[in-house]
């Protein structure tokens, strides 16, 4: 059995806390983390101070991935995007992740190039494409999936659950129904789904972020901390940049450093505002 089926088997809640680098990988396994995650997020700003909207290929993602992997004794979890690119490109890759030592990742059902789960102007493939993924994904064999779907802000919170549940029945180890709207929704999720759930408790978007006990209680297996490690390691070197200075004209500008902020500081918006003026020349 994989590791992380077998993990969920068991009563306890697995809490993941995200690296961004080799570095905080082996924080994470120095404070006792029993597993460690790395999100596509984390990665394309803190490996290339990219934002995360689908820049970074197979190639540049397992990179990091493996130095990462290296760097640890416990197992590693991923984000795999949609696979980069179509159903032989996302067997390929998978097949490359569990070479590489990766021992579940999730695979999303975003139209490709994806935007990470808080940003605006998402858009998912068909229902029927969503699950040939999942099906692709899982019959490579070796590496646990988690099949996300960013169908909340798309198609709707009933539609989410439906994928959800289909996904479970394509084999899928554990769902991941990202941004969800309500608080409604989020105590919802667990009951409606027909597997284990994992919940993205990131400090980001307008919704309600329950506490790790909370969540355990209403029914989820897996508490995801994807990019707080980075946050505070980002806020912690502009406080002691701000010191060496002896002024405050970083603070002034971006302390606190939040989701927010830090997309500001990679220019997303500069980024998809340029791809939006180029595609409207297709019309």
């Amino acid at each position: 059995m994989a590791w992380l089926k077998q993990r969920l088997s068991q009563k306890e809640a697995l809490i993941l806390p995200g690296a961004f680098d080799a570095l905080s990988a082996k924080l994470i396994e120095l404070a006792e983390f029993e597993a460690c995650y790395c999100s596509g997020f984390a990665t394309s700003a803190g490996a290339h101070g990219l934002p995360d909207i689908g820049l970074l290929g197979l190639a540049e993602m397992s990179a990091h991935y493996k130095r990462v992997s290296d760097a640890l004794t416990c197992p590693l979890i991923v984000d795999a995007d949609t696979g980069f690119g179509g159903l032989l490109n996302l067997e390929r890759s998978l097949i490359h992740l569990s070479d590489i030592g990766i021992v579940a990742c999730h695979i999303e059902d975003q139209c490709f190039p994806k935007r990470c789960g808080h940003m605006s102007g998402k858009s998912v493939v068909s229902r029927q494409e969503a699950i040939s993924r999942i099906k692709m994904a899982v019959s490579v064999g070796s590496i646990d999936i988690i099949a996300r779907t960013d169908a909340v802000a798309v198609l709707g919170f009933e539609e989410a659950i439906t994928r959800a549940n289909l996904f479970f029945e394509s084999g899928a180890t554990a769902i991941f129904i990202d941004a969800p709207k309500t608080r409604s929704q989020i105590e919802r999720i667990p009951r409606l789904c027909d597997g284990p759930v994992l919940f993205n408790a990131a400090p980001i978007g307008d919704a309600w972020n329950p506490t790790t006990a909370e969540l355990i209680d209403m029914g989820y297996r897996v508490v995801l901390h994807p990019i707080e490690t980075l946050l505070a390691s980002a806020n912690a070197v502009l406080g002691k940049l701000q010191a060496i200075q002896g002024g405050d004209r970083i603070a002034g500008r971006l302390i606190p450093l939040d989701f927010t902020a830090l997309n500001s500081l990679l220019k997303s918006d500069s980024y998809l505002l340029r791809e939006q003026q180029f595609s409207l020349l297709e019309e």
